[in-house]
Order: C-alpha cells, then sequence, then structure tokens
C-alpha cells in the first residue's frame, strides 16, 4: 500500500490553461497525477508532457478515466500564462480542451506558495547570456543527484518566443490521492513510463477506496 507522504497545498482562484478560474477542492475523490513544467522549457518537460499523453490514453481505455486528473503547474507565472500554456500542451499531443488535465498558473506568489511551500519543490528564474541561440541553448532543469545530463529536446514555442531567461526546476511528479495527501513521488519525472504511472495510480485507488 503507498505511504501517506505528507499533504497536497490546498489553494483557490488558480487558472487554467482555459482561463478558468480552479481550486484545490474540485479534485477532491479523485486521484491526481502531479508536476510542474515551464512553457518554454527544452529538456524535462516536453518529455514529461509526452509520457503524460502516453499515460492518459493508456487511462482513457478503462473504467478508471474518470477518476484521475493530471494537474500541472506552471512554475513561470510572471512570464507565461494560459495561451502559452495551451501552446505547449499542443505542441506535446495534448488537446487543452481535455477535461482531465489541468495547467494551472496564477500571481507569481500564488504558485510560490503552492509549489514550493506547498509542494517543496523548488524553481528559479536564471537569466541567458544573451546570444540569438538562447532558445537552444536553455539552461538544464536543477538536476538530481546522481542523474544523466538531460538532452536538448525541441521546443517551437521557445524557438519562437526567443526570451532571455530560464526557469530551473526540480525534475518531479507526484501521485495524489482523493482525500488530498501525496502518495508517491517520482524524482526523475521524465523517466517515468506510462505503465508504471498507471501501476501506481491502480495502486492509490485501491488503498484509498
Amino acid at each position: 500500500m503507498p505511504p501517506v507522504l505528507f499533504r497536497a497545498p490546498a489553494y483557490r482562484d488558480l487558472i487554467d490553461q482555459n482561463g478558468a478560474t480552479v481550486s484545490s477542492s474540485a479534485f477532491r475523490g479523485k486521484v491526481q497525477v502531479v508536476t510542474f513544467l515551464f512553457p518554454y522549457c527544452n529538456t524535462f518537460c516536453p518529455v514529461i508532457a509526452a509520457h503524460l499523453v502516453g499515460f492518459e490514453n493508456l487511462l482513457a481505455a478503462t473504467p478508471l478515466a474518470g477518476r484521475v486528473e493530471v494537474v500541472a503547474f506552471n512554475v513561470d507565472p510572471g512570464g507565461t500564462g494560459p495561451r502559452q500554456m495551451r501552446d505547449f500542451l499542443r505542441e506535446y499531443g495534448w488537446n487543452p480542451a481535455n477535461p482531465h488535465w489541468e495547467y494551472l498558473t496564477g500571481r507569481p506568489e500564488q504558485i510560490r506558495r503552492v509549489v514550493t511551500a506547498g509542494f517543496h519543490v523548488d524553481y528559479q528564474k536564471v537569466m541567458d547570456s544573451g546570444s540569438d541561440d538562447a532558445a537552444e541553448q536553455a539552461t538544464p532543469a536543477l538536476a538530481v543527484a546522481g542523474s544523466d545530463p538531460q538532452p536538448i529536446v525541441a521546443n517551437p514555442l521557445a524557438a519562437r518566443a526567443r526570451v532571455d531567461y530560464d526557469i530551473t526546476h526540480e525534475d518531479v511528479m507526484m501521485v495524489v490521492d482523493g482525500q488530498g495527501r501525496v502518495r508517491a513521488i517520482y524524482d526523475q519525472a521524465d523517466a517515468v513510463g506510462k505503465f508504471a504511472l498507471f501501476d501506481k495510480v491502480k495502486a492509490v485507488l485501491a488503498a484509498t477506496r
């Protein structure tokens, strides 16, 4: 049985990729797969998004589909918003209208409180050197000790935006049960396969009936 690690933070009035207001109470009774994404990322985030598309497609073919939500938090709330979040999702195979995916943003202080104070996931803004290929050579996300360097992944949204900064952040995914308790933490979210994640979600659902 997956252990209870800590209680996930409560929040109100965050904004999803479609501009709708979302509070944590909307997920009561459902298992959440939680992750943290930067729309202009070209390392971990595109890989995580693509893997979650595979997971959602696997889930959709089962009776569990209505009991699970994918919830991502935008770790660049000061520089990006719903439009960039929608574009990011589309690039990696997701339909932003999918009711089982919520990509959430808000005021910078709101996101900091939820992500860092609540989920204990760090992120920070790092300015690039200003070279013309900054978008293609973004600073890699914060690495977990002992992990391998992450290859650069194409992100057309980042290439178009050509921003002069990166958001370094931890490569983390969590599974939260229907009572708002974190039951699993993956420190290398980009390496989590759809079948392993599906098995973990099933175990969390079984433990919280």
